[in-house]
């Protein structure tokens, strides 16, 4: 087939105006452009099968989707999501390696560890995932049937009741030793663990109680009862639970959150790429539906309002945890 001289000229046009286009274009629209170029890492700073792996494989399967890539969970437990959040603050800054970022690992260590191996100012807000209630919780058979029952229980207790945590410093840690001096109670057991076991010795009777956001399926799954949700209202999937405000202690409150985050210097097109997806998937009827069964309510914001809301509670829990003393080396 010949090519006349006409469509040749053409041609040539063409190419020479591609690679203009090309030269022009700024190199963090080209990478936004090619995003994600091969499958994403999203490392988990919690054990396999814990809490955070239904809440993020719904979001990684719906961006995979979408995105034509595959999202895989990554798993880095240990030292309140530290080194999970150690490993991503220095990972190369391409957008393949995400931070499942939590109250923890954004607004907890940096007040009670005194040496972290990671800069939270400089990672990178990717987006929401949602936000979801801890409850205060006992076995199925336990004597207390309220909030008041537990603390009589504790206050009369010579040794303290044991409670556990799934690491010291983390969520249920804090908010344990801040009802604790609410409460006006002299003495608790902390017991810390690093993955799921606590429920089964909370259930077996070696704990006397914990406050968990994952127990509410034990709850549900009639192993154990909640006393009280220790969220600002009534979760709305469990209106029945009083919240620890009606019990009569309105500072005992938290709000984990469950968000991404990259390392520092990822280009700004990729995150605000991921961003997008995130809130048009939070956005949706049935998406929302899903999250709620799983005691999460999904949130779409923007990266902005990200940064914002991890601000409020990094505020909030910095002066609690000066006054309780909570610090790690």
């Amino acid at each position: 087939m010949e090519i006349s001289a006409e469509n040749a000229l053409i041609s040539r046009r063409k190419l020479n105006t591609m690679a203009v286009l090309s030269a022009l274009m700024p190199a963090s629209s080209m990478a936004q452009a090619e995003y994600p170029s091969r499958p994403v890492k999203v490392i988990s700073p919690f054990p396999a099968g814990a809490f955070t792996d239904g809440i993020t494989r719904a979001y990684t399967k719906e961006l995979q989707d979408r995105l034509g890539q595959p999202f895989i969970l990554d798993y880095k437990p240990g030292a309140s999501t530290n080194i999970a959040a150690s490993f991503v603050a220095s990972a190369p800054a391409d957008g393949h390696t995400l931070l499942i970022s939590t109250l923890a690992s954004h607004s907890l260590n940096k007040w009670s560890y005194k040496n972290l191996n990671y800069d939270v100012e400089k990672m990178m807000s990717v987006g929401m995932m949602g936000v979801n209630a801890f409850y205060v919780v006992v076995r199925s058979d336990s004597p207390f049937n309220s909030l008041q029952d537990l603390i009589k229980a504790a206050k009369d207790s010579p040794n303290g009741l044991a409670y556990g945590s799934h690491g010291e410093g983390g969520a249920n840690h804090v908010v344990t030793e801040l009802f604790r001096t609410q409460a006006g109670i002299g003495k608790l057991i902390h017991v810390p663990y690093k993955g799921g076991e606590s429920h089964r010795d909370l259930i077996a009777g070696r704990l006397d109680f914990m406050i968990d956001g994952a127990a509410i399926n034990q709850v549900i799954g009639g192993r154990l009862k909640a006393l009280a949700v220790a969220y600002p209202k009534r979760w709305p999937t469990q209106e029945k639970i009083p919240t620890m405000a009606e019990s009569g202690y309105p500072e005992v409150t938290i709000a984990t959150y469950f968000g991404l985050s990259a390392p520092a210097g990822t280009p700004a097109p990729i995150l605000e790429k991921l961003n997008l997806h995130m809130r048009e998937i939070a956005k949706d009827a049935d998406f929302q539906k899903r999250m709620l069964a799983m005691n999460v309510q999904a949130l779409p914001m923007t990266r902005q309002e990200t940064d914002g809301f991890i601000k409020l509670q990094t505020d909030k829990w910095k002066p609690i945890l000066k006054s309780l003393n909570i610090s790690f080396e």
